[in-house]
C-alpha cells in the first residue's frame, strides 16, 4: 500500500496532518526539488524511513528523489569500518581503503548528476564524501544515524574533512552532537511507519498463522531479538542471557531474526558465528530472512522483545515493538534510552545477569508486561511515528532553503 498523509490522521489527530500540509505549502510553491543519497534501499531503519518519507514528500508537492550510492565488497568493507569507528572502534586507515573509497564516489558522481536540485541529503558515511566531487551551489545536509560521540580519533579527523564541507548535520540525540563542527547540527529522531507492513495491524490469527509457517509454535513463551547480525548488536550475548532465564523459566524458547543488508559485508561472519554457537540448542531458532510480515507477527507475539546492543544509534526496533504494546528488555545506550523509560515502557540493564532477570520477571508477569507494552505505545505514538520526523524534516528544509545561514 502506497502511504497517504491523510492515512495517518487516525494515530495523530487531523491538525498535525493539517500543521504539515502548512509547512509544505511554501516549499511547494517554490518548486523546491530536493534529493537524499544514501547506500541500500531495504535492511536498516535509513532505507525503511526513506520508503515512506519520500512518497509523503511528493504527495505534499515537494518534488523529492532518493539515489542509491553503488559499490564494491571491498567499498562497503571500508565504510563499515568507518560506520563501526564513528562508534568508536578503532580502524587502520590506510592508503589503500582511502584510494578504494574515494574511487567508487567518484564512480557514483559521474552516474549521478546534481546540478538541478535545490537541497541535497546524504546520509551516513558511505556517500559522505560525494559532496566534493560537485561544484557546490546548493545546500548540502549530512544526516548521520549512528552513535558518533566517541569516535575513533584518526578516522574522525579523516571523515570531519568530508563533513566540513556540508551546510548542516542532523544527528538522532542532543548527546551525538560534535563540538567545533563549524557547523549548525540538528536533532531529527528516527520514527517508523505505524502502516508498512511491518509495522500495520495483524491479527493474532494471522501472527499464530505465520509463525507456524516458520516453524514456530505460538504457544510456547517467548523471547526475541530483532536485528542485524551485527557483532554491535550482541546477538551471542542474547544467546547468553536465554540461557540464564532457562534456569528460571523451562518452557520458553529465543527467536533471532534478522537479514543482511547490502552495505554490511560483516553481517555473514556473525551468522555463521552464532549458528555455530547454538548449534546444538534447540530452544534457540535464528532466522536470516527479509520478512515484514513475519517481523510483524514475532514482535506481537513475543512475551518479551530483548535489545542487547553494545553499541545503538537509536534503535528502531525498540520502536517497533513498543508500538506493539511488547514488552521490553534493553541495554542502555545509544538512543534507547529516549524510548525504554526504565520501569514505565520496559527495562533497561547493563549486565546479561539483569536482562535474564528481568526477562524472567516479564514471563511470570503477565500484567506487569502489558501495563509496560501500553505506556510504550502511546510514548512511540506521540515521539517517533512518521509525522513527526516529517514536521522536524520541513521544519529544517524551510530553515535551510529561506534563511540560507550556516
Amino acid at each position: 500500500m502506497i502511504p497517504k498523509l491523510k492515512d495517518y490522521a487516525k494515530y495523530v489527530g487531523k491538525e498535525t496532518i493539517e500543521d504539515i500540509r502548512d509547512q509544505s505549502y511554501k516549499l511547494a510553491v517554490s518548486d523546491v526539488h530536493l534529493t537524499h543519497i544514501n547506500s541500500t534501499s531495504s535492511g536498516g531503519g535509513v532505507a525503511e524511513i526513506l520508503n515512506t518519507h519520500v512518497i509523503l514528500m511528493n504527495e505534499l508537492g515537494i518534488e523529492t528523489g532518493w539515489r542509491l550510492l553503488k559499490g564494491t565488497h571491498s567499498f562497503f568493507t571500508v565504510t563499515k569500518q568507518f560506520l563501526n569507528a564513528l562508534q568508536g572502534t578503532p580502524m587502520e586507515l590506510t592508503k589503500e581503503k582511502h584510494e578504494v573509497y574515494l574511487e567508487e564516489i567518484e564512480r557514483n558522481s559521474l552516474m549521478n548528476h546534481l546540478k538541478h536540485h535545490d537541497m541535497i541529503v546524504v546520509h551516513d558515511p558511505q556517500p559522505l564524501a560525494i559532496v566534493q566531487q560537485y561544484y557546490k551551489k546548493q545546500p548540502w545536509i549530512w544526516r548521520c544515524h549512528v552513535d558518533m560521540s566517541t569516535p575513533h580519533p584518526q578516522t574522525w579527523k579523516y571523515l570531519k574533512e568530508y563533513i566540513k564541507k556540508y551546510d548542516r548535520v542532523i544527528v538522532s540525540m542532543n548527546k551525538y552532537k560534535r563540538k567545533r563542527l563549524g557547523m549548525p547540527q540538528v536533532v531529527i529522531p528516527p520514527a517508523i511507519d505505524p502502516l508498512s507492513l511491518k509495522n500495520k495491524p495483524m491479527s493474532d490469527a494471522k501472527c499464530r498463522k505465520i509463525m507456524s509457517q516458520n516453524g514456530l509454535d505460538p504457544e510456547v513463551p517467548m523471547i526475541c531479538q530483532v536485528s542485524r547480525f551485527d557483532k554491535c548488536k550482541n546477538p551471542i550475548g542474547a544467546v547468553n542471557i536465554f540461557r540464564r532465564v532457562k534456569k528460571k523459566v523451562k518452557d520458553c524458547r529465543l527467536v533471532l531474526i534478522g537479514d543482511a543488508s547490502v552495505d554490511d559485508p560483516e553481517s555473514s561472519e556473525m551468522y555463521n558465528e552464532l549458528t555455530e554457537y547454538v548449534k546444538d540448542d534447540k530452544d534457540v531458532h535464528i532466522i536470516s530472512k527479509k520478512s515484514d510480515e513475519l517481523v510483524n507477527a514475532l514482535q506481537r507475539k513475543s512475551d518479551v522483545i530483548l535489545q542487547n546492543s553494545r553499541k545503538e544509534g537509536f534503535g528502531l526496533t525498540v520502536t517497533e515493538a513498543l508500538w506493539k504494546e511488547t514488552a521490553v528488555v534493553a541495554t542502555n545506550v545509544g538512543g534507547i534510552p529516549l524510548q525504554v523509560k526504565n520501569r514505565k515502557t520496559g527495562f533497561l540493564v547493563s549486565s546479561e545477569r539483569q536482562a535474564a532477570k528481568r526477562c524472567v520477571e516479564l514471563l511470570k508477569d503477565r500484567k506487569l508486561a502489558a501495563k509496560l507494552g501500553k505506556h510504550g505505545k502511546e510514548l512511540v505514538r506521540k515521539e517517533f511515528l512518521i509525522t513527526t520526523h516529517l514536521q522536524s524534516y520541513l521544519e529544517l528544509c524551510n530553515d535551510v532553503m529561506f534563511n540560507r545561514k550556516r
